[in-house]
């Protein structure tokens, strides 16, 4: 079973999620609507999994119908999917190893997550919105960047 299947799996136990050719009639990859997730078929597993976390986080974090991206609302609460979806896929842990198996750029770390590479850069994003340029985390410094995250082991003295 690859991660979108085991993703998949969590999310059909809350929640049906309908695989359909979606982009051709909608010009969307993922629709979150009346209590259930629509996914187009067509597309790789890579993708479906990103595509899944943001509508499962629209599930579970946002409110009415934010279709108009000229609307700041919308957008606001576009992001709170995206921020659910990235930390249900990337977590911090996945962050150090990526650093420890010699990840250096987004396309290596996309490729060792099995990711997009413009998810993993909203991951970056995410990450750096939420803890600043740096954070410590299981005796690691981690330095954020839009383009990489630099990690480093410390010391802890006590």
């Amino acid at each position: 079973m690859d991660d979108f299947e085991n993703l998949l799996e969590k999310v059909t136990r809350e929640i049906p999620v309908i695989e359909l050719p979606l982009e051709a009639d909608t010009g969307y990859t993922g629709l979150y609507r009346n209590n259930r997730i629509y996914l187009d078929k067509n597309k790789s597993n890579r993708k479906k999994k990103v595509v899944l976390a943001e509508e499962f986080g629209h599930h579970k974090r946002t409110v009415g119908n934010i279709l108009n991206y000229a609307d700041p609302v919308a957008w606001k609460e576009e992001w709170k999917a995206r921020r659910y979806g990235i930390e249900i896929i990337i977590t911090l842990d996945d962050l150090l190893d990526c650093a420890l198996n010699g990840c250096n750029n987004i396309y290596e770390c996309s490729e060792h997550l099995n990711v997009t590479p413009e998810f993993f850069e909203d991951t970056l994003l995410h990450y750096f919105n939420k803890y600043g340029k740096y954070h410590y985390h299981r005796n690691y410094k981690f330095t954020f960047d839009n383009e990489f995250v630099f990690v480093e082991s410390i010391k802890i003295f006590g």
